[in-house]
């Protein structure tokens, strides 16, 4: 697609998407952005429609990209953790041009290649580099859910993102926190790493390591670490589990050029993941220790990734 081409481009999470419009005159950067409640819409075209009727673009012949919270697999595509599903098919009947969908992790990769140096927050003392052909990356999305996706460089010289579901690898612990969080979250059925990397893994992290203490929001524990015995012991839970998360994906993947990590969670956890024990789950991995300890990570310090890696793909 030409960049002075016009398209759509969207984000479809579990709970909203947001409809954005990309090329023309003004350039790819997303624009006219709208976002709609899942909870607001019978099906994903309803809220498709609704859009296009706002921006006036309702009989438009409109090319699109949609970063999908799921596996994007297939014409019919089942949004994870919604009653949502994405027909290719049906929204090609609306659009009159065929979809192109992404796992939005995926999305949220092609988006750091369109960022400059001021978009990272090195963890730690190593460096951050930018994102470029010629080496392979981890990206990782800490939100409502847990997002894993690699760039890696394709035999055309090219960066390719490729998609994961690694979130919902099993959750392994190690020491006795992560041994009473495990113990707790089997009760309940629940023992995927994504349960305690996300927002709902702090929540129920506290309550695990709270001794009958609840919190209501991830906030009311990252806002309460250093101050609170239980929030700080559980981000430290949460920044090490993290740490060896990180090394097992950089050996999956080869990402020995860097990892990035999205949301304002990690963010949030900035001091935490700051802390040598941090880089020691990351780098306890045996023969490959020394090659872990070069491997640098930065915190990504902007948002809207998905929608901005839906326009790269659209246009390139």
């Amino acid at each position: 697609m030409a960049s002075d081409d016009l398209g759509l481009v969207a984000d479809i999470g579990r709970q909203s998407v947001r409809f954005a419009l990309s090329g023309g005159a003004a350039g790819i950067a997303p624009r006219d952005l709208h976002s709609y409640h899942t909870a607001d819409h019978a099906t994903f075209t309803s809220a498709l429609l609704a859009y296009l009727a706002e921006v006036g673009l309702r009989d438009a012949v409109l090319p699109s990209v949609l970063a999908i919270a799921g596996a994007a697999r297939g014409d019919l595509i089942n949004l994870t953790g919604s009653r949502w599903y994405i027909s290719l098919s049906g929204v090609e009947a609306v659009l009159r041009a065929r979809p192109r969908a992404l796992n939005e992790c995926a999305a949220t990769a092609l988006a750091l290649t369109t960022l400059d140096q001021s978009a990272f927050t090195p963890v730690g003392a190593q460096s951050t580099r930018l994102v470029q052909p010629g080496g392979n990356y981890v990206v990782i999305s800490i939100g409502t859910g847990l997002g894993v996706a690699a760039l890696v460089t394709a035999a055309n010289g090219k960066l390719s993102p490729v998609a994961s579901e690694a979130g919902h690898v099993s959750f392994s612990p190690a020491g006795p926190d992560e041994e009473k969080f495990a113990a707790h979250m089997r009760a309940r059925g629940a023992t995927s790493a994504e349960a305690l990397l996300s927002a709902g893994g702090l929540v129920a992290a506290y309550a695990a390591l709270g001794g009958g203490k609840t919190v209501h929001s991830p906030e009311e524990v990252t806002r309460a670490m250093g101050r609170d015995p239980i929030a700080t012991a559980v981000t430290r839970m949460f920044a090490g589990y993290l740490g060896a998360f990180i090394g097992d994906l950089v050996l999956t993947f080869g990402a020995w050029e860097g990892v990035y990590l999205t949301g304002p969670i990690c963010r949030a956890l900035l001091p935490q993941l700051s802390d040598a024990r941090f880089r020691q789950r990351m780098e306890a991995k045996d023969a490959f220790r020394r090659q872990l300890g070069e491997v640098p990570v930065a915190i990504v310090n902007r948002s809207g990734l998905e929608l901005l890696g839906a326009a790269a793909a659209l246009h390139h």
